[in-house]
């Protein structure tokens, strides 16, 4: 799993420029409505990394590493 920042323009996700050239994915997009939450969501996330990495980090799931 790849944490990435990036900003909504109104209509499109834009990525920084050091992620050119990622393999192609599933992301989750989660919108910071309030920047005074920001590390309450900062927080949450952090939070949640051993939940996902348990779910896509496992031998069972691994077939889908090569696709």
């Amino acid at each position: 799993m790849l944490a990435i920042r990036a900003t909504f323009d109104g209509t499109r996700i834009l990525l920084p420029p050091d992620t050119e050239g990622l393999a192609p994915g599933q992301a989750i997009v989660i919108f910071e409505n309030d920047p005074d939450q920001r590390q309450a969501s900062e927080d949450w996330l952090r939070a949640q990394e051993p939940a996902f990495r348990k779910a896509w980090e496992n031998d069972e799931d691994g077939i889908y590493d090569s696709v």
